[in-house]
């Protein structure tokens, strides 16, 4: 427990020093978030002459337009401290000040005893939500269901008139729901729908200018996990009082939850300037860092605040949960015993704090361990096990999954994610099952079972390449899951709780969900290389494996990248070309950051393509092993700092500066960057290069016949004087631009058409040379792959022909032509096998179609034969 004794005042003023430190740094790159407009009622209220000059007052009071001259007495500056949430102010301890506001300044502060002693005697509605507030938080449940009962009865008479009245009862009603388990089911509170229709009588029948209506009307919605309804009901409270802080920091607590850090540190920004004391900036500064594993930050932020807010509930709840993800597991348990201390053994709050904390970091034992705890603590309280049932999810434990997101929803009904979740887990239990030695392929039956009849074997054959010394050395404790989701929906709520999210596969540690390759309703994806997909998500089970979930999220996503064996996209080198050029490279603090919060539409594509030139730097620069041993440190808990320092010998910022350097001479090897000393494209041709002509180039050329932007700009030329189609005589030149960029597609796709026209004296070979390059870097579509099938199979290279037609149906397994182009390979090639196979699948994808059975008996017959 922290309670300031000697050396506060020094203390306090070092916090402070603190906090602004950390708002000057925030302020260099992220405006204060702006107010919507004022509504226009509230401003014809406020500068019309209906009002008499002591109504306009507290009409500015109550919309937050006051201005310094309406403060002049301690209850008026109370009430505004209780909106801005500035709760230590003074106004807050006068006597002059409405006992109600004193009592919630207390118990905003964490001084729950005092705010119960100042709401003795006291039965108005708002005292009543705060007496059953204050002990539901001091885990005295019994007490605070008591508290209630006068409450009930009044809200049952209907005999409220009051909109601002009618919502406190209803917040009342939410710490009613909280208490009552099913057991007793017969006095439980009103359920969400009859909120609801109470917040929309306050609102539209009562008083439509009430904004604390649509505070509490956010406040259920987002206990649902409602963020849309609730982010636009936030917005009509700011148009109303965009001074009220409460509203503020559940926008940015929501921005949080997306990842939207840049919008955070707005919002926090706006708080400072509502309350520079107040502690809901500080507490939303520490969510964002805890978010993005930044607990030095976040350790710094809330010693800081708890300087000033010594018993804030949150603030020391967030402080145990920031000691439990650093993995100080000593710190951690010592921090909630002091929490129990000064609250009873029977709050949950911290528990579910750490807990939730725990599972965002994917330690996901020990937040289970946290939440079941702050579940047996509070039995009728649903967010523990929606929390639970997440995370047991994401951890593949699907039975305990459904367990506990069963008790969530007999518990709150009309929580969409564990609804959403619960439903999911349901429909995974009747999925059909392949095993094999390292993986468990789940699918739901039906169409999809050709696409898992094919998996265990292309999985089984990259595992021991992935876990074996060349990469990663680590082998996963258990045999990983991949559930092959049936459309985008499922696919997205088997990661989120969420119907929706921007990719096709992901990786939760021990379970890998993917979004089937398929076309049409439902699906987002479309046909993709689900193997090397999958490749790069188990890399992520096996590195999370090793560093016991502790990683880097930069590192593990190079890493996977890396451990692909694939070529790099070719936009990927366009992309980090510029961002060299432009000095715009993320740095060390900078890059886990940008693949979960973009600023740019091109900013996580260049966080995926930075990291892996950056791991594949350090692994040529320290050896394939000092990644390993990077990750073994991470499993200690051991910052990226530290273990970088410990390594490689060198901090962050020099490894950064270091990888520059070996990144200029990169981009110089592959034509998108010009060695030193030779001169640009316009200073060659004395202009702008789009003014020039095809004898310009080929005249500066003479002097420089490597230079790859003259050599690009001389094709682009050739082909504009050809109507865009390339000719054998030009068959030189691209050649010559192909071994100058070598990783610009253009010349191979000119020159593959060529070769496939018979254009070129060796056609079959230069066809086949380009079309495996373009091939290699081709993740959706199995045209190429396709094409190299049939040159294969012309020139008798009938193994190479078969690799093709098998990487096109991995592409592509639901395509009926694709299947049979297989089909027939397998056949010339003399594999009855395989061509059975691909015959099964065809009756699969289209049962319809007689030939594919009469095809299928016939070779079944040569085979019995």
């Amino acid at each position: 427990m922290r309670i300031p004794t000697r050396g506060v005042g020094l203390r306090l003023a070092f916090a402070c020093a603190v906090l602004a430190q950390i708002r000057g740094a925030a302020a260099q790159s992220v405006e204060p978030a702006p107010s919507p407009p004022r509504a226009p009622s509230v401003e014809r209220m406020l500068e019309g002459n209906l009002l008499t000059e002591d109504q306009k007052r507290d009409a500015r009071l109550r919309f937050g337009a006051w201005t310094e001259s309406d403060l002049h007495d301690p209850g008026a500056r109370a009430r505004v401290a209780l909106v801005t949430g500035d709760f230590a102010h003074d106004s807050l301890a006068s006597p002059e000040a409405d006992i109600l506001d004193r009592a919630e300044g207390a118990a905003q502060r964490g001084d729950l005893d005092q705010a119960l002693e100042l709401l003795a005697g006291q039965s108005s509605t708002r005292a009543l939500r705060l007496r059953a507030e204050a002990l539901e938080r001091l885990g005295r449940f019994d007490d605070a269901d008591a508290a209630l009962e006068p409450l009930i009865a009044r809200m049952a008479s209907r005999s409220i008139d009051d909109a601002d009245e009618l919502a406190e009862g209803v917040r009342a009603l939410m710490v009613r729901n909280r208490l009552r388990g099913p057991g007793r089911a017969g006095q439980a509170g009103a359920d969400f729908e009859a909120l609801m229709s109470l917040l929309g009588r306050a609102k539209n029948d009562l008083d439509r200018l009430s904004w604390y209506a649509r505070l509490v009307e956010a406040e259920v919605l987002l206990d649902k996990d409602n963020p849309d309804d609730a982010s636009a009901a936030l917005a009509e409270v700011l148009a109303l009082n965009p001074r009220c802080a409460r509203a503020w920091r559940l926008l940015g607590d929501m921005a949080v939850a997306s990842f939207d850090f840049d919008r955070a540190e707005a919002i926090a920004l706006r708080l400072d300037e509502l309350a520079e004391q107040g502690p809901d900036a500080p507490a939303l500064r520490a969510r964002a860092a805890l978010r993005r594993r930044d607990t030095g930050l976040a350790a710094q932020l809330l010693d800081a605040a708890l300087e000033r807010y010594p018993r804030h509930r949150e603030l020391l709840a967030l402080q145990a949960a920031t000691a439990a993800v650093r993995f100080d597991n000593e710190r951690a348990a010592e921090l909630l015993g002091a929490f129990d201390a000064l609250n009873g053994a029977d709050s949950p709050e911290a528990l579910l704090t750490v807990g939730t904390a725990l599972s965002e970091a994917r330690q996901y034992a020990d937040a289970a361990d946290h939440l079941e705890r702050a579940a047996a603590r509070q039995p009728t309280l649903a967010r523990p096990w929606i929390e639970l049932g997440l995370l047991e999810m994401q951890s593949g434990r699907d039975v305990r999954a459904g367990d506990a997101l069963t008790k969530a929803i007999a518990l709150d009904p009309f929580n969409v994610r564990a609804r959403n979740s619960l439903a999911l887990v349901e429909q995974i239990a009747a999925y059909a099952e392949i095993e094999s030695e390292h993986f468990i392929v789940r699918y739901k039956p039906g169409i999809d079972a050709v696409l898992a009849a094919e998996m265990p074997a292309v999985l089984e054959a990259f595992y021991a390449d992935i876990t074996g010394p060349s990469m990663f050395d680590h082998e996963p404790a258990t045999r990983t899951v991949i559930e092959v989701m049936p459309d985008h929906a499922s696919f997205a709520v088997r990661i989120t709780g969420m119907p929706q999210i921007h990719t096709m596969a992901a990786a939760t540690g021990p379970v890998i969900a993917m979004e089937t390759p398929r076309s049409g309703p439902g699906h987002k994806a479309g046909p993709y290389d689900w193997a090397r997909t999958v490749r790069h998500e188990f890399i992520h089970t096996v590195t999370l494996s090793r560093t016991n979930n502790r990683i880097p999220h930069w590192f593990t996503e190079a890493a996977a990248v890396w451990g692909e064996n694939g070529p790099i996209p070719t936009d990927w080198w366009v992309l980090l070309s510029r961002a060299y050029q432009a000095d715009e490279l993320f740095d060390m603090d900078t890059i886990s950051l940008r693949f979960v919060r973009p600023l740019k539409p091109t900013d996580r594509t260049q966080a995926y393509a930075q990291g892996h030139w950056m791991y594949r730097y350090m692994a040529e620069r320290y050896g394939v092993r000092a990644p390993l041993e990077l990750m073994d440190l991470y499993a200690q808990g051991r910052s990226e700092r530290e273990a970088m320092i410990a390594v490689l010998k060198t901090e962050p910022e020099q490894f950064f500066d270091d990888f520059k350097a070996w990144a200029r001479a990169e981009l110089v090897a592959v034509g998108m960057l010009l060695p030193e000393g030779v001169p640009t494209a316009p200073s060659l041709l004395n202009g702008d290069p789009t003014e020039a002509t095809l004898e310009d180039v080929q005249t500066a050329l003479a002097e420089h016949p490597d230079h790859p932007d003259l050599l690009q700009l001389a094709v682009q030329l050739s082909l504009r004087a050809t109507g865009g189609e390339p000719t054998p005589e030009i068959a030189g030149l691209l050649d010559r631009y192909a071994r100058a960029r070598p990783v610009d597609p253009l010349p191979r796709r000119l020159l593959a058409r060529l070769a496939l026209a018979g254009a070129m004296d060796d056609a079959p070979d230069r066809a086949i040379e380009h079309l495996e390059f373009l091939d290699a870097h081709e993740m959706r579509s199995p045209a190429y792959a396709l094409a190299l099938a049939e040159r294969y199979a012309l020139a008798g290279r009938m193994d190479d022909a078969w690799a093709k037609a098998r990487r096109a149906t991995l592409i592509a397994p639901f395509d009926a032509p694709t299947r049979e182009q297989a089909a027939r390979i397998a056949l010339l090639r003399g594999d009855l096998s395989g061509a059975e196979r691909e015959l099964v699948a065809l009756t699969e994808l289209e049962p319809d179609r007689d030939l594919h059975k009469r095809r299928l008996d016939a070779l079944r017959a040569k085979l019995g034969g």
